[in-house]
């Protein structure tokens, strides 16, 4: 049984500004003895991420390796160089969105001072499922008939289609109804509901008009999944990010914020992948590692904030005590580090201003 990802309200811990994330993170590094550390990202190649990864840089006194593609999708054919141009590694990474949420899509406003979707290579694999989920919770609708609630399913629905280049629903009809249908509707069938799902959508149902009215988002990701073609050979990194998040899109559609929602499982994903690769990679190595992932949200092109979700630490390559850190774990860890204050201006750690340090 494959393990779930964490829940939309677990993965929602307070934000930290930047400065006071690397502080952090550069404070833990000095406390385990890390050497020669190179700063890595794995991210979006947004320019809304651009500030974030030189601050990164600036703190670790080092400029910043890029183990990230579009989307932040891995690319962990990049973690074993990155190997060879530091000792230590401390690793940043995860999805970002638009700060400003509309219709449950992140927004933010780029520098012609217009409003655009961020991140947009994430809304680009979400659209025809959302699309496909928005249009089944509006059509499949339920009623009451005799005083009982029952569910009107449309054929389009309930008959079988092979799997095509876009994104169908399938209904997974033991999870949503009980028994053979009551009788045929105008375009579909009739049906009494499944008493779990009754129970889980107690409250909701309790106060169902008697009209004929859409399910909407009680149509929830325990009673569908998706259908649709791809290719799984393909190193396109849209269709790489739609392979690794499709078991998840159920998910990702039926929550309130499916932007937001894609993006962590984005981030989950990517995150445990990376964990995998390193352990395999630096097992017995004496290396020290340690990996906060996360989402960024962009408030602006120039302001992140950054809300740290999971973590990773390897010391001196001892694999059987590598430690992982949930939402609430890695926050508590990081909450317990001093903020590192860099010795220098940034101007003077990129070298193009004179230093004041001995003056």
């Amino acid at each position: 049984m494959s393990i779930a990802p964490p829940s939309a309200d677990l993965l929602d811990q307070p934000a930290l500004e930047l400065m006071d994330l690397f502080g952090r993170m550069r404070s833990l590094a000095d406390r385990h003895g890390f050497s020669g550390t190179l700063p890595a990202v794995w991210q979006c190649s947004d320019e809304t991420q651009m500030i974030k990864k030189a601050l990164f840089g600036y703190f670790f006194d080092c400029p910043v390796f890029n183990l990230g593609r579009v989307g932040a999708l891995l690319d962990p054919s990049k973690v074993r160089p990155a190997s060879e141009h530091g000792r230590d590694l401390v690793i940043l990474g995860g999805s970002h969105l638009g700060a400003h949420e509309h219709n449950g899509i992140g927004v933010v406003q780029r520098v012609h001072g217009k409003m655009a979707h961020c991140c947009g290579k994430l809304l680009q694999v979400l659209d025809g499922y959302l699309r496909a989920y928005r249009r089944a919770e509006d059509l499949i609708t339920l009623e009451r008939r005799a005083g009982e609630l029952v569910l009107d399913i449309p054929y389009k629905y309930l008959l079988p289609k092979a799997a095509g280049t876009t994104a169908r629903i399938m209904l997974h009809l033991p999870a949503l109804v009980s028994g053979e249908p009551l009788g045929e509707s105008g375009h579909g069938h009739f049906f009494r509901l499944n008493p779990a799902f009754a129970a889980r959508h107690a409250e909701s149902l309790a106060g169902w008009p008697d009209t004929r009215t859409a399910i909407g988002n009680l149509l929830d990701a325990q009673t569908f999944s998706f259908r649709k073609l791809l290719d799984t050979g393909s190193r396109d990194p849209l269709t790489m990010l739609e392979l690794s998040l499709f078991p998840h899109l159920p998910d990702a559609v039926s929550s309130p914020y499916p932007h937001r929602r894609i993006a962590d499982l984005n981030t989950w994903c990517q995150f445990h992948q990376l964990a995998a690769y390193l352990t395999d990679l630096f097992n017995g190595s004496d290396r020290n590692i340690f990996v906060v992932a996360g989402l960024t949200l962009d408030q602006t092109i120039k302001h992140n904030t950054f809300i740290p979700q999971f973590g990773f630490k390897l010391l001196r390559g001892r694999a059987l005590d590598t430690r992982y850190y949930g939402p609430r774990e890695i926050a508590a860890l990081l909450a317990e580090q001093s903020v590192y204050i860099p010795p220098q201006s940034f101007l003077e750690y990129a070298g193009i201003a004179p230093s004041t340090t001995n003056s």
